[in-house]
């Protein structure tokens, strides 16, 4: 293979890669959203009480 196909093939490597980590990132950023919003209900629930 030519010195530009190692290149091509890198720049997609890399561009998967980023998409793999933007993708977690965002699915973490959700799950802990999700998690505060239990716990502040939660928590108002026992203010309530």
């Amino acid at each position: 293979m030519s010195g530009q196909t190692y290149l091509v093939a890198a720049y997609l490597g890399m561009i998967a890669a980023l998409g793999i980590w933007t993708w977690t990132v965002f699915a973490r950023s959700r799950t802990l959203e999700s998690k505060i919003k239990s716990l502040e209900n939660a928590l108002s629930n026992d203010e309530s009480e």
